[in-house]
This record gives C-alpha cells, sequence and structure tokens, in this order.
C-alpha cells in the first residue's frame, strides 16, 4: 500500500482517525472499521481508543514515541488522542 501522508492531531480533542483519513486527498476513502497500524510519530504520547468518543486517556491504548498500535478490524471508530500540545502520527490501513 501505497505510504499516506501523516496526519497532525489537534491536542486536547478527539481526533476521528477515519474522517482524518478520508480528508487526504488523492487516497481512496477508508470505511469506518476497517484494521489500522497507527505509528507515534510525535514527541508525546497518543492515546487510541477503538470507540466513536475517547474516554481521557484511561482505557485506550498508549503509544508512545515511534511505537506502533493496530486497531482491530470491525471497531466502530478509532479516536487518537494527545494531550498538552499538537501530535503526529502515520496511519496505513490494513
Amino acid at each position: 500500500m501505497a505510504t499516506r501522508p501523516n496526519i497532525k492531531l489537534q491536542p486536547n480533542v478527539d481526533n476521528d482517525v477515519y474522517a482524518r483519513l478520508n480528508e487526504q486527498a488523492g487516497y481512496p476513502a477508508v470505511t469506518v472499521g476497517a484494521a489500522l497500524r497507527i505509528q507515534n510519530k510525535g514527541s508525546l504520547p497518543v492515546y487510541i481508543h477503538e470507540a466513536t468518543a475517547s474516554v481521557e486517556k484511561d482505557g485506550g491504548t498508549t503509544a508512545p514515541q515511534y511505537w506502533q498500535v493496530t486497531t482491530e478490524a470491525n471497531a466502530p471508530g478509532v479516536i487518537a488522542t494527545c494531550l498538552v500540545s499538537e501530535g503526529v502520527i502515520n496511519v496505513e490501513v490494513i
């Protein structure tokens, strides 16, 4: 699969990963529920939640700098949250 552009995460908000992927011009649409491999490319931890809204920083998966998280197929949504300042992730649809 072609490498997609990095996604900048707004701080302290729920960043809908599927919506952010579908904003990328020139790439195929991604269906909600597709399995994803998410790499944290920023310096702060990113919290990944397989849900339509985050539950703060507790209950999701924490991805420290350069770590990858793989989401399950058929997740109802995927939210990425970065506290304090802007984060950066790269996402591969698998």
